[in-house]
């Protein structure tokens, strides 16, 4: 009996566990993904504005620079970043849910299964009796008292030639077999449904810790991805400032200087190109994809989000941006060294 309780005990703690784990990570995945979901689209109404509004304005006063250097912006893709998200809701749609039924506790169909049994002993016992004291199986004769006393007393004693062999006894033996049979059948009963209990129990604990480990690796994703895309729209936001400082700054040269490129001042000049530069980085950044398949970051993403820091940096602390920084080196690369030149003098 005990092991049957503690079998009853682990199962319906199994199933709790089982519940408590599934419940526990779809709220999870649901929170985060609302989330992503919020500042995808946060960093889409950004990216727009960058596109629309900022980078347009930039290629619209750029585009009436007379003699300056032209330059190649490609077309910014206008699929949104919350579109990427698609795909992985699909995925946590498809995830097959778990099942959990409650532990059964059985005592019903245990409780009729005793009775029965119970029952049944009284109906062998009584006829063993009457089979033992010859009594005729009519039944106005089973009515009498003097049959019943007759039945209970073999019962009791005689059919052994018991001495103090009585009614009473008799009576007491025939409840005392009915309980254990009706004791022993609900014991089997019980033990029968914990032990089913336990093995379903299991089964479920199992699917659900699956289930959990399976959802779980999306929300890692998630919440590896909302990290991503905070520091993406931190860089996104600075090339907004940037740009809208230099666009005011490219509206203040023409209105001073004129529309004539070779008539800027250096400082003016250099103004222009460095915002010409920044421009052009920015487009491929803001034409990504953002969300891989599984929820987490994107390759694209993360070589953005290096790239755009490398800018960054290099805008907020007035330093050469990095294309600028490969310019020079490629014209170092491609000028003649000195001691070339001093070789080529020596020659002629």
């Amino acid at each position: 009996m005990f092991s049957t309780m503690k079998k009853q005990k682990k199962a319906e703690d199994l199933i709790d566990e089982a519940k408590r784990a599934v419940e526990e990570i779809d709220e999870k995945c649901d929170i985060e993904l609302q989330r992503v979901e919020k500042l995808l689209s946060d960093t889409d109404t950004l990216k727009n504005h960058l596109a629309r509004k900022t980078l347009k304005r930039f290629h619209d006063l750029y585009s009436t620079i007379k003699g300056v250097e032209p330059i190649e912006m490609a077309d910014i893709p206008e699929r949104p970043y919350s579109g990427h998200i698609h795909e992985l809701t699909d995925r946590l749609k498809s995830v097959e849910p778990v099942t959990i039924t409650g532990a059964t506790r059985g005592k019903i169909p245990a409780a009729l299964a005793a009775f029965t049994a119970a029952l049944t002993t009284l109906i062998i016992a009584v006829v063993t009796a009457m089979v033992g004291t010859g009594t005729s199986f009519e039944l106005q004769s089973l009515g009498s008292k003097e049959v019943i006393e007759k039945l209970l007393r073999w019962i009791g004693g005689g059919a052994f030639d018991y001495p103090s062999a009585s009614p009473l006894l008799g009576g007491v033996a025939l409840g005392v077999a009915a309980f254990a049979a009706a004791l022993i059948t609900w014991s089997v009963m019980m033990a029968k449904n914990s032990g089913k209990n336990l093995s379903k129990a299991q089964k479920c604990h199992t699917d659900a810790m699956s289930y959990k480990e399976l959802k779980e690796s999306y929300l890692n994703g998630m919440k590896s991805l909302e990290k991503e895309l905070l520091e993406f729209r931190d860089i996104l936001e600075t090339f907004d400032i940037f740009m809208q400082e230099y666009n005011a700054i490219i509206r203040r040269i023409q209105h001073t200087e004129g529309r004539s490129y070779e008539e800027y001042s250096d400082k003016s000049k250099e103004v222009t190109k460095r915002a010409a530069v920044c421009a052009q980085a920015l487009v491929p950044i803001l034409s990504i994809t953002v969300v891989a398949s599984d929820g987490s970051p994107s390759g694209q993403l993360l070589d953005a989000i290096m790239e755009g820091k490398r800018y960054s940096e290099a805008l907020t602390s007035q330093k050469p941006l990095p294309a600028e920084l490969q310019a020079r080196s490629k014209k170092e690369d491609e000028a003649p060294s000195e001691s070339e030149n001093k070789n080529l003098s020596v020659t002629r």
